[in-house]
């Protein structure tokens, strides 16, 4: 695809050279050259979430926590939507590029404990913002939703290929959910919605973290789920592919170390008693959502290079959430201490 058509919104931008990122799965992304980023949204989130973005980044900016920040056109907008022509069609944004480096699997419990400290920076900066969200994704973290999704999909494919695959698993997700317990109600914070690894940025030390990227999913949450989602990417010592993940207690104990090195003045003993569960509990209801995507052939830009087919792909990314959430079940206790303190 060629974004050039893109550029001609962006007058000082467009002489710089183009080329492409190809490690995210979801929006299609350009550096241009070391200092700026053009990136095609996609459909799943609508252009006005940039207006989310412009307001959050300058509240997050100001408080120090290092964010890219949207560049606007020559019409003075933060993003630019083509009708045509077709191949570079949909909404487009550009923003400054953040220095330092992505990874995909955790290094050692410093780059840990640096991450999770950025993220409780991330939270600690935006308490007190009253800010009502333009696009919001309702349900994102509907478990209940998610697992009757997953219901439904074995259903409604009684013939796909992977059909008894996933019927094994749908019994065995809904049955850790019925397990589970209660959801807690915890105060809401505005969370960065994806924290995974690879939307940190860190130095060539790994020590440091210098910028945090893909913050289309902000939105209220309880820290709990913010965490959650945080704390299974960094503690799984291998990359969301691998087939066979496990959970490391020790990364866990780094990133609760971090993140109270920057939340313990405003975290409550309810948040901390929330984390060990919401980790086991954001690992069930992904592995549900990729689980149906795999019989719904939808959602997911799955990489040729890792499985044959999408639907290959999501069954691998829902097999490994799943090893995830039953590594986690066996340690709760331990990691309940240790959050707990």
């Amino acid at each position: 695809m060629d974004p050039t058509p893109v550029l001609h919104h962006y007058p000082a931008l467009v002489d710089l050279p183009v080329s492409p990122i190809t490690a995210g799965l979801i929006n299609d992304t350009f550096a241009l050259g070391d200092t700026h980023i053009l990136q095609r949204l996609h459909p799943i989130f609508a252009p006005e979430v940039n207006l989310d973005i412009e307001a959050l980044t300058a509240v997050l900016s100001e408080q120090g926590v290092p964010v890219p920040r949207l560049v606007r056109t020559a019409q003075d907008k933060l993003w630019v939507t083509l009708e045509t022509p077709a191949p570079a069609a949909g909404t487009w944004r550009a923003m400054t590029r953040l220095p330092g480096q992505t990874h995909h699997r955790a290094t050692g419990p410093e780059q840990i404990r640096a991450a999770a400290q950025m993220l409780g920076r991330f939270h600690g900066a935006l308490l007190g913002t009253s800010h009502r969200f333009n696009f919001a994704r309702p349900g994102a973290h509907d478990t209940d939703k998610h697992m009757a999704t997953l219901a439904k999909a074995v259903a409604a494919h009684p013939d796909h290929r992977l059909h008894a695959q996933i019927a094994d698993m749908s019994r065995e997700l809904q049955a850790r959910w019925n397990a589970w317990g209660t959801i807690p109600s915890l105060p809401m914070r505005i969370g960065h919605g994806d924290g995974k690894l690879s939307n940190f940025l860190f130095d060539d030390a790994q020590r440091t973290v210098t910028g945090v990227i893909d913050l289309d999913t902000m939105a209220w949450m309880g820290v709990d789920i913010d965490l959650g989602d945080a704390l299974r990417s960094w503690c799984n010592p291998w990359d969301e592919n691998h087939p066979t993940p496990h959970f490391d207690k020790a990364l866990f104990a780094a990133a609760v170390e971090g993140h109270l090195d920057a939340s313990s003045s405003w975290i409550t003993a309810q948040e901390r008693r929330a984390i060990a569960p919401a980790v086991e509990r954001i690992c069930l209801e992904l592995s549900a959502r990729f689980a149906a995507d795999t019989l719904n052939d939808a959602y997911f830009g799955w990489d040729p290079q890792i499985a044959p087919s999408r639907p290959d792909h999501n069954l691998l990314r829902a097999r490994g959430q799943l090893a995830l959430a039953r590594s986690v079940a066996e340690q709760r206790a331990d990691l309940m201490d240790i959050a707990c303190g």
